[in-house]
């Protein structure tokens, strides 16, 4: 049993992931990763940045995981599932045998993520125009303001991660998936995968940042033939 380990965007839980639990094949284990919030709210996160939260993610992961997994993360969680695979390569013991991230460009590239400091009306309209609330929901606001501050304390881990460069290329193979009409990240970051590893493979799917949600299946059966062969298929640019 191989255990495919999940990690999910800024703002996100694991619950995106239950298809994914629900389709996996014989042999895949689908663990979504909780990210732990604050002790008296479930509107913060217990951790505030990546250099906190990443190593008591890997302690979980050490207590929960088998040997034989692999890390996926879509947008933060690309971020996220990176520096896990960083974190068990350099300390060494169990590894990954494979990393993939979606809708994440290359964590050595800066480009423009919305900010955490957009009041709650313009942050709701940025979310909109990147296709991550539909028409009929942005009419309700008040529905989705609770959830705006996780997304807040995401979007800011992000912002203030500031990359180490790497002393040896990454030791596994990478899968990275973009969307074809991603508004977030350019094209380019997600070819410069490429620059971080000797086994990296870049993949356009259709579709735009919200390529688990919006998911017809190819990407989700691209990641259970990773996590069951460690390889793709064909397609990648």
């Amino acid at each position: 049993m191989t255990t495919l380990v999940c990690l999910h965007h800024a703002g996100g839980n694991p619950s995106l992931f239950r298809a994914w639990a629900q389709y996996a094949p014989p042999g895949v284990k689908v663990l979504p990763v909780v990210l732990p919030t604050g002790p008296d709210s479930d509107r913060t996160r217990l951790h505030r940045s990546v250099e906190e939260l990443v190593p008591a993610l890997a302690a979980g992961l050490e207590r929960d995981v088998a040997d034989d997994f692999v890390l996926f993360g879509k947008s933060m969680g690309g971020l996220l599932a990176y520096l896990l695979a960083r974190h068990f390569e350099e300390r060494g013991g169990m590894r990954p045998k494979a990393l993939a991230v979606a809708a994440f460009g290359a964590p050595h590239v800066q480009w423009n993520y919305f900010t955490a400091e957009h009041d709650d009306d313009l942050l709701l309209a940025r979310l909109h125009a990147m296709g991550g609330i539909p028409d009929w929901l942005i009419g309700h606001p008040a529905w989705v303001r609770p959830f705006l501050g996780l997304l807040r304390d995401d979007a800011r881990m992000c912002a203030e991660y500031r990359h180490r460069p790497q002393e040896r290329p990454l030791a596994l193979p990478v899968r990275v998936f973009a969307g074809a009409t991603d508004p977030l990240v350019p094209r380019d970051a997600f070819t410069r995968w490429r620059e971080l590893g000797d086994d990296v493979e870049v993949t356009i799917l259709p579709g735009d940042h919200y390529l688990v949600s919006k998911d017809f299946g190819l990407l989700r059966r691209a990641i259970f033939s990773l996590t069951l062969q460690g390889r793709t298929p064909a397609g990648s640019i």
